[in-house]
C-alpha cells in the first residue's frame, strides 16, 4: 500500500511539471508575439550591488511581470492553461504559496487561477523581450511551487565543477562533501551539458536530510566551494544547473545562482589532495561577511561570470580600487601598490608599467577603441593580481590592511634612477618577449605573495608545468 501511494504521488508530480511546463511553453510564445507585434514591455531604473555606504550600479530592469498582467486573459485562454489548473489541484499548499509569492490577491478570482498568474509572473520575471522559456528559471519557479517536504532519509545534491578534474576515484573535501569524476557516475542526470564536456569536469557531491532548509544549506556549501575553488586557480565554475536525487531514477533541477567561465585545466593529483582539502574548508571558514574585502571578494566573482577576462576587467578594477586606492582613480597610485604586492623589487618598476597599461584598458574599453591583441593577456594579469591577493588575505599570508603594507613597501624600495631606466628599457622590447614568458619571470616562487597554497597545474598528460 506504501508502494502504491508512493508510486502515485510521483506520478502526479511529473504530471504537474509537464503541464506546467506545457503551459510555461505556450505563455512563452504568446508573449513573444506580441513583444514582436509592437506591444512595448516597460522598464524601471534599479540600483544593484549597494553595500552599507558604498552606492551600487543603476541599470534598466524589464517590467515582465506587468507586461504578463497585461496580457493574463490571453495566457488563461491558452490550451494548456486549463490542464495546468487540473494539475494544480493535487498540491495543497496554494494559499502559503500566493502568502508568499504573489504580488497582491485578487478577490473573487478562483484560487487555481491566481496561483497559476503567479507561477507565470515567476517563471518570466525580467526575463528580456524574447520572453525565452530558460530552464533555471522555470525550475526555481516550480521548487518554489512545490517544496521539499520534511521526509526521514537523505538526498543527494549533484553539481559539474568546469574546468578542474581529479584522478582520484574520490577526493572527501569534508563531512558530506565529496568530489569524483564524471566518468566515474553511474548515472548521469538528465542534462546534455554533462554529457559534452570537452575539458577536465568534477562531480560535486552532497549528501543532505530531508529537512526544511537544507536544499537552501546546500546551496549555500555550492556557493563556498565555488568561491574557494575561483580563489585557487583560474577558469573553475559550477555549471548552471545542479540535480537533486531521491531515487535511482528520480531527478529534480536546482538552478545556482552565479555560474561563469569553467575553461581551466587543473588537474588535481592524489598528492595535492589534502592541500585541496585544508584551503576549501579554510576559505568556507574564512570568507569575510563585510567590508571592503567581502566586497571585493564578490566583484572578483562577478568578473569571472564575464565572458573573458578583458568584460571582467572593470569588475577586477573596482575590486583593486576597494582595496588599495581609496583616494581614487585620480590619484593614479593604484599600479605601483599592486606592483609593490605581488612583484620582485627587481620587476617592480616592469609591473607597475604592465598594471599601468592594463588600467588604460578600460576607458579604451568604454570608448569602443580597438585594445590591441595583447589587451587579454594584461586584464587576466590583472585578475590574477587580485586573486592572489584575496586568496592570501583569507588565509591569514598577508593582514587586511593591504594599503598600508604596500605604502610601506614603497617606502622601503625605493627605486633608484637607474632601476627607472633599466625598467624603461625592458619596457620599450616588451612587445618582442611572449607574455607569458615574462609574467613567469616577474612573478616566481619567491615573489613577496605567498605561495603556500598555490595549486599545481597539469597537463592532461600529468606532467608538470
Amino acid at each position: 500500500m506504501r508502494r502504491a501511494a508512493g508510486e502515485t504521488g510521483h506520478m502526479q508530480s511529473r504530471q504537474l511539471h509537464a503541464s506546467l511546463h506545457a503551459f510555461a511553453a505556450q505563455a512563452s510564445a504568446a508573449l513573444a508575439g506580441q513583444v514582436a507585434g509592437g506591444d512595448e514591455i516597460g522598464f524601471e531604473v534599479v540600483e544593484e550591488g549597494a553595500r552599507g555606504r558604498r552606492p551600487g550600479l543603476f541599470c534598466y530592469a524589464p517590467l515582465t511581470g506587468e507586461f504578463v498582467e497585461r496580457h493574463w486573459e490571453r495566457l488563461l485562454a491558452l490550451p494548456a492553461a486549463e490542464s495546468a489548473q487540473v494539475a494544480l489541484s493535487s498540491l495543497g499548499n496554494l494559499e502559503e504559496y500566493l502568502d508568499a509569492y504573489a504580488a497582491e490577491r485578487r478577490g473573487g478570482v478562483p484560487i487555481l487561477q491566481d496561483v497559476l498568474r503567479c507561477f507565470a509572473r515567476r517563471v518570466f520575471e525580467r526575463c528580456g523581450e524574447d520572453f525565452e522559456l530558460v530552464a533555471e528559471r522555470f525550475e526555481s519557479a516550480y521548487r518554489e511551487l512545490r517544496p521539499q517536504t520534511e521526509e526521514a532519509g537523505e538526498l543527494a545534491v549533484l553539481a559539474l565543477l568546469r574546468g578542474i578534474g581529479c584522478l582520484s576515484p574520490e577526493v572527501e573535501l569534508s563531512d558530506g562533501v565529496m568530489l569524483a569524476p564524471l566518468a566515474e557516475l553511474d548515472l548521469l542526470p538528465p542534462d546534455p551539458a554533462w554529457r559534452r564536456q570537452s575539458g577536465p569536469v568534477t562531480v560535486v557531491a552532497l549528501v543532505v536530510p530531508r529537512a526544511s532548509g537544507a536544499i537552501e544549506e546546500a546551496l549555500g556549501a555550492l556557493r563556498d566551494l565555488q568561491t574557494a575553488f575561483r580563489l585557487y586557480a583560474p577558469g573553475i565554475a559550477l555549471a548552471p544547473l545542479a540535480w537533486i536525487r531521491s531515487q535511482p531514477s528520480a531527478w529534480r533541477a536546482l538552478p545556482i545562482p552565479g555560474g561563469g567561465r569553467g575553461d581551466g585545466n587543473l588537474f588535481i593529483p592524489p598528492e595535492h589532495e589534502d592541500e585541496l582539502r585544508a584551503f576549501a574548508s579554510l576559505v568556507t571558514r574564512r570568507r569575510p561577511a563585510e567590508g571592503e574585502l567581502a566586497w571585493a571578494l564578490e566583484r572578483f566573482e562577478l568578473g569571472l561570470e564575464r565572458d573573458d577576462a578583458l568584460s571582467g576587467l572593470t569588475d577586477n578594477l573596482l575590486a583593486l580600487r576597494a582595496l588599495l586606492e581609496p583616494e581614487g582613480p585620480r590619484s593614479g597610485r593604484l599600479a605601483g601598490r599592486i606592483a609593490a604586492l605581488c612583484a620582485q623589487p627587481a620587476a617592480r618598476a616592469l609591473a607597475t608599467e604592465r598594471v599601468a597599461h592594463a588600467i588604460s584598458l578600460e576607458q579604451s574599453l568604454i570608448a569602443g577603441v580597438n585594445v590591441g591583441s595583447d589587451a587579454l593577456v594584461l586584464a587576466a594579469e590583472i585578475e590574477q593580481h587580485l586573486r592572489a591577493l584575496l586568496r592570501d588575505v583569507i588565509a591569514g599570508h598577508l593582514s587586511p590592511d593591504l594599503l598600508s603594507l604596500a605604502d610601506a613597501l614603497l617606502a622601503e624600495h625605493e627605486p633608484q634612477e637607474a632601476e627607472v631606466a633599466q625598467a624603461a628599457e625592458a619596457v620599450a622590447v616588451q612587445e618582442t618577449l611572449d607574455p607569458g614568458d615574462w609574467f613567469d619571470s616577474a612573478f616566481a616562487e619567491d615573489d613577496y605573495c605567498a605561495t603556500e597554497g598555490e595549486p599545481t597545474v597539469l597537463e592532461p598528460g600529468r606532467g608538470s608545468r
